[in-house]
């Protein structure tokens, strides 16, 4: 099951989030994980692919590194770019293990975005 996560950037950083993502099922191996990805868009009903959405990988470590991953968790260190600060806004985002084709969301919510 997904996590409601709520997240504040601030206008104009890049912004730094740790992730922990914990199996829900004993039976769950989280090393058969294949990436983690993350997107950041301005509505939920904003389709992945529209103009705007920012979307981060583990394949590029410097978007998405992964520092540990063993059956029962992934630990991980994400950095979210400007672009997903400017303009300062409110968005959504969420956080997909992927499993080859196959995704799960792990986590997702709101984004607030401090105009400063």
């Amino acid at each position: 099951m997904a996590t409601m996560a709520p997240i504040t950037l601030y206008e104009g950083n890049t912004e730094t989030m740790d992730i922990t993502v914990d199996r829900v099922d004993a039976a769950d191996d989280l090393t058969t994980a294949t990436a983690l990805e993350i997107v950041i868009k301005d509505r939920a009903c904003t389709a992945d692919s529209a103009t705007g959405v920012v979307t981060l990988n583990s394949a590029d470590p410097t978007e998405i590194d992964i520092t540990a991953q063993v059956p029962a968790q992934i630990v991980a260190n994400a950095v979210i770019p400007t672009a997903a600060t400017n303009p300062p806004y409110d968005r959504v985002w969420r956080l997909d293990v992927l499993f080859g084709a196959a995704r799960r969301t792990a986590a997702y919510g709101p984004v607030t975005v401090v105009d400063l």
